[in-house]
């Protein structure tokens, strides 16, 4: 979750990719499903992939818009950073009981960086992304249910917008159902990012990723969540990035769910809050 300090619109893009994209622990594990349809677990809107997949023979599509904003000070003065995120979008395919495809494409992105009286704008479309989700382990109660998740960006957005390359990422998540239809679920992982190196050619550096949330129901029908997450470079420049967030999910229908999320940095390489809404929907057999 680096904001980079380079002060160029193709630099900041790496924030508006990252920073509050869908992905992330389902906060309506605890509500109450009226019908015979499976109960609906979203990857939205918090940072932390949950460990369920998507029923045998089912589609899940999950879509937010989200907005980021920074302001950095140094010796060229204040630069004010604000990005948005429209129309991010994972579709889940369930495979198998224990096996899901995962389809996505970054959004429609629109970014703005502020210097002074001089501000610089770029907008255009982001990556795709392909990856899969594999159940390693059934929970039961406190003991863990364990997935492990990887992904591959595809180079297909806008030059600004684009790292190039197929970059690859991978995580485990980790959930525990806890007493009070408490649910707190984990990751751990990492990400590689390509960018343009010096000379000519790219370079592809790496940061570890964490996650830690809890879920909690708050009645049939609403549910939410707090969390911690970050980035720490490990061959990446800049320091780390530790993030606080919470939201809320209403489950509208048994397979119709709408989220609010927002957060704050809590590091000087993260950005200054972060807000975004959405809605999943799993579509009829």
């Amino acid at each position: 979750m680096k904001l980079p300090r380079q002060h160029t619109t193709r630099a900041v893009s790496r924030w508006g990719r990252v920073a509050v994209l869908a992905a992330c622990l389902s906060t309506a594990r605890g509500l109450a499903q009226t019908t015979d349809e499976p109960e609906l677990v979203t990857d939205r809107p918090d940072q932390t992939e949950s460990t369920a997949i998507v029923p045998a023979g089912r589609v899940q599509i999950e879509l937010g818009a989200n907005r980021a904003a920074d302001e950095i000070g140094d010796d060229a003065g204040e630069v004010e950073i604000d990005a948005w995120n429209f129309a991010g979008t994972l579709v889940r395919v369930g495979l198998a009981d224990r096996f899901e495809l995962r389809l996505g494409w970054e959004g429609w992105l629109d970014e703005e960086v502020t210097i002074g009286r001089h501000r610089a704008s770029e907008e255009g479309a982001g990556d795709a992304v392909v990856g899969a989700k594999v159940k390693l382990r059934e929970g039961d109660g406190t003991s863990p249910a364990i997935a492990l998740l990887v992904h591959s960006s595809v180079p297909v957005g806008d030059d600004a917008f684009s790292t190039d390359r197929f970059d690859p990422s991978f995580r485990l998540s980790v959930s525990h159902d806890l007493p009070g239809d408490i649910g707190l679920g984990y990751n751990v992982g990492a990400r590689t990012e390509s960018s343009p190196a010096d000379g000519g050619g790219h370079a592809t550096l790496s940061s570890a990723i964490y996650t830690l949330s809890a879920g909690f129901s708050a009645g049939d029908r609403w549910g939410l969540f707090v969390e911690a997450f970050g980035e720490v470079p490990l061959s990446a420049e800049g320091g780390p990035a530790h993030l606080l967030d919470g939201g809320v999910t209403y489950l509208l229908r048994p397979n119709l769910q709408l989220d609010a999320a927002a957060g704050v940095g809590i590091s000087e390489a993260a950005p200054d809050w972060f807000a975004g809404i959405g809605v999943s929907v799993r579509l009829p057999r």
